[in-house]
């Protein structure tokens, strides 16, 4: 993945509980449109900005459909997984006006910047595996414990406040949930989906 911002270098992937939570809601609340497909999540954590990717593959297919959300977040201000969370909810709602738009859909394939819930984001498609490109790194020599590849430690997952469970309640994930049409659900359709093309 590849950040927006030119000065983000060293990052932290998210935890993998926290990307496995993800994964199931994405799973819960889209499963129809998902049958017979993959789902893959990944998110970075760089000093000033969260990276998530949601990608989607149809089995025996190489390319990813990839709803890449980042946003801007703060060490100072603790606000790493509200920021995160925030970042979800984007790309729930990107996906789905793709669902709803089918193909036709136009995608911003460079970072392109929203508001959203009263807040900046930017958001790009792509179609990157990267499982192949683990697999390319693998043969080039490089691997997840490169140096190179500047990861963060456990102390700076800390300092984003990510590893301290006792604040977040994680027996059942609760980012987001997609609208009914059910006249009584409090959480209707948001304004057009906060149009964001």
């Amino acid at each position: 993945m590849n950040p927006r911002k030119k000065e983000s270098k060293k990052w932290s992937s998210l935890p993998p509980e926290l990307t496995g939570q993800i994964q199931s809601l994405f799973e819960e609340n889209f499963k129809s449109q998902l049958e017979g497909k993959n789902l893959k999540v990944e998110g970075r954590i760089y000093p000033t900005e969260v990276l998530m990717r949601v990608g989607i593959n149809v089995k025996g297919e190489l390319r990813f459909l990839n709803f890449e959300v980042s946003v801007d977040h703060s060490t100072e201000k603790q606000n790493t997984l509200p920021q995160i969370h925030l970042a979800v909810d984007a790309i729930a709602s990107l996906m789905l006006e793709y669902f709803d738009n089918g193909e036709d859909h136009e995608m911003p394939y460079t970072w392109q910047e929203y508001p959203f819930e009263k807040q900046k984001i930017w958001l790009q498609f792509s179609s990157v595996n990267s499982d192949l490109e683990a697999e390319a790194d693998k043969l080039l020599g490089l691997d997840d414990n490169d140096e190179s590849l500047l990861k963060e430690t456990e102390e700076d997952l800390e300092a984003y406040g990510l590893l301290d469970d006792e604040d977040v309640d994680t027996s059942r994930p609760k980012i987001f949930r997609v609208p009914t049409d059910n006249e009584n659900d409090t959480l209707k359709k948001k304004k057009k989906k906060e149009d964001m093309h």
